[in-house]
């Protein structure tokens, strides 16, 4: 394994070995200029200084020949290492499966490693905005990011003063109504602004209306950009179909981005309006959804926070039997 490491180092040097040539021959000629220079400098002809300076550095043909000595090679040695290297693959072919797993594993490590640290480090999240955005949670004894209410949701949202935005979101399985039968995809309820709060619109279609999340509206719903590829073949005319999700028919009324990612709710194939009316939004001890919000401007996670939890104290106070120990 050493000789094929050593191949290519050498192989690497062959490709280099031209501008190595010229930066040489540029740097030599450079420190004899200066010495030139210095020796006019000191009252010395010009055309003496030049000879001296030759001297001084002594014979160039030579002084490149054993640079070039130093670090180059013949072809002769590449062919010649690269035999070896393959006669003792062959002698040791575990060996060799072996140690291309092993590289092949580190490299593959490195790769992955590198991409999370690209995505969530590196890239900026692809919302407009994004450092103005905050999620929103609940803490009990228990812990500090908790499920929120919808009832807590909507005191939050009526009541604080830091906030420009304030939506929810719900993942779940779904069961899909197909020609074939129920089939289980990934669904998500969002309430009305959610991606007017990210700063995200569809690629195709219309987001969702103000109000549309309301009991007595129609559900509506958006499809991600891989589920309108391979649930529906990528049709414009998919707009304004009917899609019966956990038995509720819901009009698919646009397409989101390819780009677009929400990595709490991946992978999320449909995006549909939260519906108030259901068991659980009615009662403000059942804990079913997460939050996201936008922050005002000027107004620092800090200050958010402390206003929330004001909030959430009046709420205790005002809801002991439901609301206590909550933040």
């Amino acid at each position: 394994m050493a000789s094929v490491l050593r191949f290519f180092r050498k192989l690497q040097l062959l490709f280099g070995r031209e501008r190595f040539r010229d930066e040489l021959t540029e740097e030599m000629a450079f420190h004899r200029a200066a010495a030139e220079k210095d020796f006019v400098a000191e009252g010395m002809e010009p055309e003496a200084a030049k000879y001296a300076a030759r001297r001084q550095f002594g014979n160039a043909t030579r002084l490149s020949e054993q640079s070039h000595e130093a670090v180059s090679f013949g072809v002769e040695t590449v062919i010649q290492d690269l035999r070896f290297a393959l006669r003792q693959l062959r002698r040791s072919p575990g060996f060799a499966i072996t140690a291309v797993l092993v590289l092949a594993l580190g490299m593959g490590a490195n790769l992955a490693i590198f991409a999370f640290v690209d995505a969530a480090l590196i890239k900026p999240l692809p919302y407009r905005d994004p450092a103005r955005l905050v999620g929103l949670f609940g803490s009990i004894a228990a812990g500090p990011k908790y499920c929120i209410s919808y009832l807590d949701y909507l005191d939050w949202k009526r009541m604080n003063h830091v906030l420009d935005a304030m939506e929810v979101y719900e993942t779940s399985p779904v069961t899909l109504q197909t020609t074939t039968g129920g089939e289980l995809a990934h669904g998500v309820y969002v309430t009305d602004g959610f991606f007017r709060t990210l700063g995200v619109a569809p690629m195709l279609g219309r987001d969702f209306y103000a109000g549309e999340d309301r009991p007595e509206r129609a559900r509506a719903v958006l499809l991600s950009y891989s589920t309108w590829q391979t649930r529906y073949g990528g049709r414009a005319d998919v707009l304004g179909e009917t899609v019966t999700l956990d038995s509720v028919p819901s009009t698919i009324v646009g397409v989101l981005p390819k780009s677009f990612r929400f990595a709490p709710a991946e992978p999320a194939e449909y995006w549909a309006t939260l519906d108030p009316a259901g068991g659980c939004e009615k009662r403000r001890i059942c804990h079913n959804l997460f939050g996201v919000a936008r922050l005002k401007d000027g107004v620092s996670v800090q200050a958010a926070r402390d206003n929330l939890a004001a909030i959430a104290g009046r709420l205790e106070k005002q809801y002991p039997e439901t609301n206590l120990g909550q933040g």
